[in-house]
């Protein structure tokens, strides 16, 4: 605290008043004499939803967090709320237009995103962590923050929040963006170019003035003032700080943390507690000289005993730290009123939580420099704290999911924010989408193939058995496969294109997938180890052929060879096998004669009986496989869509060759989703349950009660988070994103044509079919 004082200057320039020294590239800023800071950008966590037990974890593994914080330094924790840069959204997250026909869709698509972007809450809250050290050169500043930025960020991911260095550009950038609010596209910094031409970093991001009064300040055009913690309250919530970071303003809140050594904590904590026991001898004195033996030690003086006890107990044997705190706050508004207003706002939320906001007289730059990320603390008005009361201070509420190069997934229910998804950077890309009827599946299925099309060149294949998706996927350009007994429109069952499956012989994973169909002919009888071995036989025996010269492996090659054979149980398979080659459920046993390589396929087989249904999906499955594999030696990804997922669990062979697919899509640059609304039906299948388990992406709409219990079970769901899966209104619910859980909401405007294309409500679809 010796070596934070300063000798006072008087700026004589804007630039004089940004107290910065010197900068390198690696986000080092030497901030003063021999005083270097660094700052690391840390994400939030999902606090404001976890359950009390995680509430309380969370809480302790802050504490430990702020324990580790060196008592050689000052640590400053910074909520930067910015709004957001539209130029910089429209270029990173709208789709660009095409002229390929679709462009009318895209415009529809991309003035949703503005509105949900720039509407409720179009403010990006990032957080920081400044240390700032004296050290005698840049080397050792170096090595010293190498050195704690690997314990920050150990204890960090314990938290689950990520934890990267933030750069000198990226620095200059969050300090430009504060100063020059609304000129966000304007900064540019090149080192090279800067030292060439000999210009200050400050020159850059600088304003273009600065006007201090007593109570505020101008900076450009804008108004600000800086607010400080003045009186803590004993008690206080730890939503506090969310409360004053949730305004729709552009503001910075820094908690600084100066840690006190054990030993010199203890030492000062007990002399003071050998103070307030001789007052209270000097007073017990006192009374006994006025004869006065029974007199009671004054309330004021036994609280000071109590108090100063229970911090030495803190100390020594409750692994608390002894710190100073200081909580600084800078708002700015585009006019004074507007500024007094929002201060007013800020004090109010102090006074709900029986604390104290002040403004800072005379000591607004002072306030400034301390509240923004450089490492400066210029205000003495220090509180000591213990630990755990320092903790009391969340910094974190909510966590956001804002990928680059992401998908619109919905907005936060929370923070109101939009959640741009990249499966890319999961550690697999499995989805599953679950919920009963009504909560709004298929709606958001739609949705997530509407961006696939308009905004990527990605392959999207979709096996449809409710017939839902095809004049949505006739209207983008798509091919409508329609499979029915009777049907025109035949799919091989038997194509197997070069490299398929994932073992070193093909033959004998599309043996397999044939052994599963055998198993759909006669779900009450399983096919025999003796069936087995003549189905695998003759399977081997048609691919073999067909190298040869012969056939063209379909079914009813398969049946021809199943006669051929001695064993009267051959004929047995091959009568099976008849209904489904020369019957009138034949839609797979003959050549395909559709187009299976249109970039956007939908196999449609809402017509297919009940018994047909199942081998449906199978047969479809095994020619998306098909079509993955092709995809994937061309280096191009495919979205797999899956609707009716449960239906393939209903028997041993149709679930094994599903898992063995749903390994194969990933493995090939393939993105598999699962839709069903059966999820206790699934998760009572063992391959099922751990494909669930083991998707790193699932989205969960409202949930029947049995279903709800056992996906809470399965994943970890706390109480607060099951609510938003409980009674929730449609295209609400709760998404599984890696590790975290995030609340959404995911409403589409209703006077688009791509909202009457998507709809699949009863009332709705009928209106939108009538207007046609």
């Amino acid at each position: 605290m010796k070596q934070d004082k300063e000798k006072f200057v008087i700026p004589k320039s804007v630039q004089q008043a940004i107290p910065i020294q010197t900068i390198w590239p690696d986000g080092i800023f030497q901030i003063g004499r021999n005083k270097y800071s660094k700052s690391f950008l840390f994400s939030d966590i999902n606090y404001a939803v976890a359950s009390r037990e995680d509430k309380e974890a969370m809480f302790l593994e802050y504490s430990q967090l702020l324990n580790s914080f060196d008592s050689g330094a000052t640590t400053k924790i910074t909520l930067n709320n910015r709004r957001l840069n539209r130029d910089e959204f429209e270029k990173s997250i709208l789709i660009p237009m095409q002229e390929d026909g679709l462009d009318l869709y895209r415009k529809e698509y991309n003035t949703m995103l503005l509105d949900k972007a720039t509407g409720a809450n179009s403010m990006i809250q990032e957080k920081y962590i400044t240390v700032s050290v004296y050290k005698k050169n840049l080397e050792e500043a170096r090595a010293y923050f190498s050195r704690i930025s690997t314990e920050i960020a150990a204890h960090l991911t314990r938290l689950n929040a990520k934890f990267c260095d933030v750069g000198a550009v990226d620095k200059l950038r969050i300090l430009h963006d504060f100063y020059r609010t609304g000129e966000e596209n304007g900064f540019s910094f090149h080192f090279e170019d800067a030292m060439k031409k000999g210009h200050s970093f400050k020159d850059t991001i600088c304003p273009d003035s600065f006007e201090w009064e007593s109570d505020c300040f101008r900076i450009g055009n804008r108004y600000g003032r800086v607010l400080y913690l003045k009186d803590y309250a004993s008690y206080i919530k730890d939503v506090m700080i969310a409360e004053l970071t949730d305004m729709n303003r552009n503001l910075m809140l820094s908690i600084d943390v100066i840690p006190i050594p054990t030993d010199e904590a203890v030492k000062e904590v007990e002399n003071r507690l050998l103070g307030v026991e001789t007052n209270i001898t000097n007073w017990q004195r006192r009374q006994n000289a006025n004869n006065n033996f029974s007199a009671v030690v004054p309330y004021d003086m036994e609280q000071q005993r109590k108090e100063s006890k229970e911090f030495l107990d803190d100390l020594t044997t409750r692994d608390q730290r002894m710190m100073f705190g200081l909580l600084t706050l800078v708002h700015t508004a585009d006019t004074k009123e507007e500024l007094d207003t929002d201060t007013d706002t800020l004090l109010s939320i102090g006074r709900k939580h029986l604390c104290q906001l002040a403004v800072l007289k005379f000591q607004q730059m002072d306030g400034l420099n301390t509240a923004l990320p450089i490492g400066h603390r210029k205000i003495n008005a220090l509180r000591t704290l213990t630990t755990e009361s320092m903790a009391v201070l969340m910094p974190f509420r909510v966590q956001e999911i804002m990928d680059l190069g992401g998908i619109y997934c919905g907005e936060n229910a929370i923070s109101h924010n939009l959640i741009m998804c990249n499966k890319e950077k999961l550690l697999n890309p499995n989805s599953f989408l679950l919920g009963v009827p009504g909560s709004g599946k298929s709606f958001n299925v739609k949705m997530l193939i509407v961006f696939l099309i308009l905004a990527t060149g990605d392959d999207v294949l979709i096996c449809d058995p409710e017939g839902e998706y095809g004049a949505l996927i006739t209207a983008l350009g798509g091919e409508v496969i329609k499979i029915a007994a009777g049907s025109n429109d035949h799919i091989n069952a038997m194509d197997m294109v070069e490299g398929y499956g994932d073992g070193s012989d093909p033959v004998v994973d599309k043996s397999e997938f044939i052994l599963s169909l055998f198993e759909q002919l006669d779900k009450k009888n399983s096919v025999s180890a003796k069936g087995k071995s003549i189905i695998d036989r003759c399977t081997e025996a048609v691919y073999r052929d067909y190298q040869n010269g012969g056939k063209v492996p379909t079914l009813c090659v398969l049946r021809e060879k199943l006669l051929e054979q001695e064993e009267l149980l051959a004929k047995d398979l091959a009568l099976e096998l008849e209904l489904f080659t020369e019957g009138s459920l034949d839609a797979f046993a003959h050549e395909s004669n559709v187009d299976i390589n249109s970039r956007i396929v939908v196999y449609d087989i809402m017509n297919l009986k009940d018994n047909l249904k199942t081998m449906g999906l199978l047969v479809i499955t095994d020619a998306m496989l098909n079509r993955v594999t092709e995809n994937w030696k061309k280096g191009k990804r495919t979205h797999i869509f899956l609707d009716e997922f449960h239906v393939v669990f209903e028997n041993e062979y149709s679930g094994a060759f599903f898992n063995s697919a749903w390994r194969r899509f990933r493995k090939r640059n393939a993105f598999p989703n699962a839709i069903t609304q059966n999820v206790d039906y699934l998760l009572d299948s063992t391959l099922a349950r751990s494909m669930l388990s083991n998707s790193e992406y699932i989205v969960m709409l409202n949930q029947a009660g049995p279903d709800r219990q056992r996906l809470g079970e399965l994943l970890n769901i706390s109480n607060e988070q099951m609510n938003y899966i409980t009674n929730a209104d449609a295209g609400c619910g709760l998404l599984k994103y890696g590790s975290s859980l995030v609340p959404f909401i995911n409403q589409f405007p209703k006077n688009t044509r791509l909202y009457k294309l998507m709809t699949t409500k009863p009332g709705e679809d009928r209106a939108n079919r009538t207007q046609k």
